[in-house]
């Protein structure tokens, strides 16, 4: 009996060994270095200098890019509020008794929404990063670069007069795509249905707006959304990959979360330097811009704001990629 008792011992034994031998995943591996300022969603989110995003990350985590130098943010997978709830709309025509509600028309109704995990940059891209494209592939530059250099003082400034198409190869190169529009409004919200970033007041010194000109991405960071990303409010308007259509927010109440693959404009978010009515800033707000290729540049719709192909002083964009496997 002894013996048995020895043998099961020795198993035992050799068994915990053995588990102990296994590698720990994720939690061992995580960098001690951590980001800064730390986002609200995840006080202890890391900063990741791999050559591949990590295969476990946290909401909150930063891993940079090394094709571009791009610090990307991870959204981790779950629930957000997206639209405007007709309660909002009551309190902020109240407040704001110029604006109507037709003007929300297109957010409404607001409802749940769930995504899988994805990864967003943290700023808007800049000139700075842009030439590295420029540079590996031969891409025009934009026309306001003289000479095909950045304008002086401008590099860390987020690029512009770059269209959809221009925007959308960019992220390609880079390794990732335009953001959904479901994709940018989570990440400039979080999962609370706040309003701005920053929650739900207006506040014109958290944001780029009513300036000469855009700011240094990452100038204002307490204007930061909950998982740290920068100037989703003002600076530039922003391209997103969807194509506009009105009523695209009635279907994701239903659960169809499929995104319009046609139509006439291309959706843009956050607002931008230029603007200075609160309503451009928030993170429902959705505006479009006609891609390149259209002509016809009549419109009785007083709902969009809208540009010349997007190629403006004011319209530039993000990337987003998919979380690895």
């Amino acid at each position: 009996m002894n013996q048995r008792l020895a043998v099961c011992f020795a198993v035992v034994l050799c068994l915990a060994a053995l588990i102990a031998a296994i590698p720990v995943a994720a939690a061992e591996d995580r960098p001690t270095e951590r980001v800064s300022p730390a986002p609200q969603v995840n006080p202890n989110a890391v900063l990741w200098r791999t050559p591949q995003p990590p295969a476990k990350p946290q909401a909150g985590d930063v891993w940079v890019n090394p094709k571009d130098g791009m610090e990307m943010v991870y959204i981790a997978p779950g629930e957000f509020t997206l639209g405007t709830s007709d309660a909002q709309i009551d309190a902020w025509l109240k407040e704001h008794p110029a604006d109507t509600r037709k003007m929300f028309r297109d957010e409404h109704p607001q409802c749940r929404v769930n995504l899988p995990g994805y990864w967003i940059g943290r700023t808007e891209v800049t000139n700075a990063q842009y030439l590295r494209f420029v540079e590996a592939t031969g891409h025009r530059t934009p026309n306001h670069w003289e000479g095909g250099q950045v304008p002086s003082g401008l590099k860390n400034c987020p690029v512009v007069w770059v269209d959809c198409l221009a925007a959308s190869a960019y992220c390609e190169w880079a390794g990732g795509h335009l953001p959904s529009e479901l994709r940018w409004e989570k990440a400039a919200r979080g999962a609370d249905g706040r309003i701005f970033p920053w929650g739900n007041q207006w506040d014109s010194k958290r944001c780029r707006n009513n300036a000469e000109g855009p700011a240094a991405v990452g100038s204002y960071p307490t204007g930061a959304s909950p998982y740290g990303c920068a100037d989703m409010a003002g600076n530039v308007w922003e391209w997103c990959a969807d194509w506009y259509d009105e009523s695209a927010y009635q279907r994701y109440a239903k659960g169809d979360l499929t995104a319009p693959n046609s139509g006439e404009y291309m959706v843009l978010r956050g607002g931008s330097w230029g603007n200075v009515t609160p309503y451009y800033f928030r993170c429902a707000d959705r505006n479009g811009s006609r891609p390149p290729g259209y002509r016809d540049y009549g419109t009785d719709d007083s709902r969009l704001t809208y540009f010349d192909f997007g190629v403006e002083s004011d319209v530039g964009f993000r990337c987003a990629r998919d979380a690895s496997p």
